[in-house]
């Protein structure tokens, strides 16, 4: 099999219904780090015009559990969380780092920053992953 990191980058950019749905690009991965980008549109804001907090939420989610999925575990999410720190336009291109923190023996502690296309920090995150066991490539 080939490098287990680009492995998880292929895997996710093709095989995944929600990064498609969510129109994510998979832009790199590395052993517990990944970097994601996503386009917003209009259908992805709240009532006052920005971004709904729960696609930024989301996001933080994904691009964690894309990191930690390059350590070669299966893992569930047991806890995530999202601070918001500015809005972002739903003209905006987001920017997605997820990164391993800590890894435990069952559980993996990791850190997110968003940002969008002029550099500007609009949420960070972390998040608490289950491991479950090795993972093997078969998925389905």
């Amino acid at each position: 099999m080939q490098n287990w990191p680009d492995f998880i980058k292929e895997h996710f950019s093709k095989d995944v219904p929600f990064i498609q749905f969510m129109g994510i690009t998979v832009e790199e991965t590395d052993t517990g780090y990944a970097r994601l980008s996503m386009p917003l549109k209009e259908s992805m804001g709240n009532t006052y015009g920005i971004l709904h907090g729960g696609i930024c939420a989301a996001l933080v989610d994904t691009v964690i559990g894309i990191a930690l999925r390059t350590l070669k575990f299966k893992i569930l999410t047991v806890e995530t969380g999202t601070t918001y720190l500015a809005p972002a336009k739903l003209t905006d291109r987001l920017y997605a780092e997820g990164r391993l923190v800590n890894a435990g023996k069952k559980l993996l502690h990791a850190s997110a920053e968003i940002k969008n296309q002029d550099g500007k920090v609009l949420a960070t995150g972390r998040a608490i992953y289950y491991i479950t066991g090795e993972d093997d490539g078969v998925y389905r």
